[in-house]
């Protein structure tokens, strides 16, 4: 417990740490001007655009739209004709109708809809920053040569090792509660300012507060995950370099051409731990008389197998950096 008091001194005390905080603060900051911005009702001239749209849409459709459902129905029959499925075919021709107003009116604004969204989309943020920050302060110590000299003080290395893991681990919780608090709090005071939490419908606050307590969970994770990586790379430029060589190689590339990997994709799996699950879709091809055919085949991942996967992938990281430092030398 002295270790662990003493290394979450340690990293509090970091500057880059501070700056990579004061950042994170900046962007949930940010987030919360977009929060205002999507709560604000939409203005008199939005709405006189909108009808002027919806008029001359409406004008055309009453000139055309017989001939719309006829070439619809058309190509619905033709296309039926040369599927192997015919029954699979439907264009919803029947279910065209006259344009209504609200398809040019700006989306209601909804507390509970665009602030679990808001906070959905801050969740790589707090994966990103994690990873970085632990692994900064641990990798600082092997590039200072500050490790070499704290051995010589607790000269047990699996104590040292847990005593920095968890300390990252536990510095990030305040972090990440702090952001997240003030992108919920923000958002609430700009909804409630405009009048608009329960424009959108029935407004439903455990929503994003879920969303919010989920994100806060995985901080802790990540920055097990970024420890480690520390202990590994050894330098923090070589941990920045494994994280964006992961995200670009592995997420926007490999997994974009290799269906089975969309299961295993970190972004995949943080989405569905922080939605409550998620869905992800693969190819699947079919040979048919005009050529080949493709469509796309929906998948649910489950909250539960998403974070048994994310905390796998944590805990082997851990032990694969506790057996590195236990014996490679750390000069």
């Amino acid at each position: 417990m002295r270790l662990l008091r003493v290394e979450l001194d340690r990293f509090a005390s970091r500057t880059l740490i501070r700056l990579g905080v004061a950042g994170v603060l900046v962007v949930c900051a940010l987030a919360v001007v977009n929060a205002w911005q999507a709560a604000s009702p939409p203005s008199q001239g939005e709405l006189d655009q909108a009808r002027v749209y919806h008029e001359q849409a409406l004008t055309d459709w009453e000139e055309n739209g017989e001939r719309y459902v006829a070439d619809c129905r058309e190509q619905e029959a033709a296309d039926r004709e040369t599927a192997e499925d015919p029954e699979l075919v439907d264009y919803g021709c029947d279910t065209m109708a006259a344009p209504e107003l609200a398809s040019w009116l700006p989306p209601t604004p909804s507390f509970d809809r665009d602030t679990t969204a808001l906070l959905s989309s801050l969740a790589i943020l707090f994966v990103l920053a994690p990873v970085l920050l632990a692994g900064s302060f641990v990798s600082a110590e092997f590039s200072t040569g500050a490790i070499g000299n704290w051995l010589t003080f607790a000269p047990r290395r699996v104590r040292v090792y847990l005593s920095k893991v968890l300390a990252a681990g536990l510095a990030t919780i305040p972090v990440a509660a702090v952001g997240v608090a003030l992108v919920l709090g923000g958002s609430w005071v700009a909804y409630r300012s405009f009048d608009t939490v329960e424009a959108g419908g029935p407004t439903d606050l455990s929503s994003p507060v879920h969303v919010a307590l989920r994100i806060v969970a995985l901080a802790p994770v990540f920055a097990v995950v970024g420890a480690a990586l520390g202990f590994l790379a050894r330098h923090t430029a070589a941990v920045l370099g494994v994280l964006l060589g992961w995200l670009v190689l592995v997420e926007a590339i490999l997994v974009n051409q290799v269906d089975w990997l969309k299961r295993w994709s970190l972004v995949t799996n943080v989405d569905a731990w922080v939605q409550g699950g998620a869905k992800y879709f693969t190819t699947a091809c079919t040979t048919t008389a005009t050529g080949q055919s493709c469509t796309g085949v929906p998948h649910l991942l489950s909250q539960t197998d998403a974070g048994l996967l994310l905390g796998a992938v944590a805990v082997l990281l851990a032990l694969v950096g506790l057996l590195v430092f236990r014996r490679r030398d750390v000069a």
